[in-house]
């Protein structure tokens, strides 16, 4: 079998998002130091330290437990993994920035602390779960009205613009130059970026998450002092665009493409907005279906299914 047919055979069996491999040790042993540093000075502690195993972000996501009875505490550390080059930090402190500012307005975690020098960052340890996208469908009211209050929050002067439509180009282009998607799944991507730039011409411009799903919501278990919650996470693009992209890759996530209705009528969607979240959703399917093919492997049984939905939603079936 060639390096090309290892990318995009299917295997068998339903799709689930595979494990990351595990932190650099120079990452471990900084997450714990960054953590400890938190504490009163003098403090005699232990860490236990480990990593996330699901997900697929481009930095490592550490755990850190302080097992002391003096000062059991726990957090998260998100830290540029060793391997990547010097514009993966510059990205990781930017999301640090973009933290802060959703833990500002009351649905992201809290930032405890930003090391300067690589650009990773420690925040709050949720208490809680992320959720499938069973759990997400029994508290979509919630997600939604989450949604909506990240669309009102005040936009900040380094927000840059987010266009999801270059992105796939994007996407698209690496594919071809890998040969990872089969020729006609590469022309029939093409045309639906094409038809969805037509459609949504003039669009606002607000704050937006830009990867709204459910691995990206927590739900935080109710306290003494307060009651269950939803928070999103990854707010690594987070910048400002068009808010019925994110109510569309939300749709996708939770395969409701043919009944786009449910989430437009929670989220209070004008005629307007219903036309426009309706034109992204093919191309929520072409971001997802093209990520995967870059990244092959176990993803190709993902890109597969995604693109087997995207025909049938459009009435190609060819």
């Amino acid at each position: 079998m060639t390096e090309q047919q290892q990318q995009i055979e299917p295997v068998d069996g339903a799709f689930k998002w595979p494990a990351r491999e595990s932190p650099h040790p120079e990452n471990l042993a900084l997450a714990s130091k960054l953590c400890t540093a938190l504490l009163p000075k003098g403090s005699d502690t232990k860490t236990i330290t480990k990593h996330f195993p699901c997900g697929w972000s481009s930095n490592d996501v550490i755990q850190v437990s302080i097992p002391s009875p003096a000062h059991q505490r726990c957090f998260v550390v998100k830290l540029p993994r060793r391997q990547t080059s010097s514009c993966i930090a510059a990205s990781c402190r930017a999301e640090a920035l973009r933290t802060c500012w959703a833990a500002k307005h009351g649905f992201g975690p809290k930032v405890l602390a930003i090391h300067e020098e690589s650009g990773g960052f420690v925040m709050e340890f949720i208490q809680g779960q992320t959720l499938t996208t069973e759990m997400i469908r029994q508290r979509l009211p919630q997600a939604v009205n989450m949604l909506r209050r990240i669309h009102e929050a005040e936009a900040m002067n380094w927000m840059r613009r987010y266009d999801p439509m270059e992105i796939v180009k994007e996407h698209l282009e690496c594919v071809k130059e890998r040969n990872a998607m089969r020729p006609k799944d590469v022309g029939f991507v093409e045309g639906i970026i094409h038809d969805t730039g037509e459609e949504v011409k003039g669009h606002p411009w607000m704050p937006c998450h830009n990867d709204f799903h459910s691995h990206n919501v927590m739900l935080r278990r109710a306290s003494r002092d307060d009651s269950d919650c939803l928070l999103a996470i990854d707010f690594e693009d987070c910048d400002l665009g068009d808010p019925m992209w994110d109510l569309a890759y939300l749709t996708v996530n939770l395969e409701l493409e043919q009944e786009p209705y449910r989430l437009e009528h929670l989220y209070g969607a004008s005629a307007e907005d219903r036309r426009r979240v309706r034109a992204y959703v093919p191309l929520a399917m072409a971001h997802c279906a093209t990520w995967a093919a870059l990244h092959g492997g176990l993803w190709a049984q993902h890109q597969k299914e995604v693109m087997e939905r995207l025909r049938k939603l459009v009435g190609d079936l060819s």
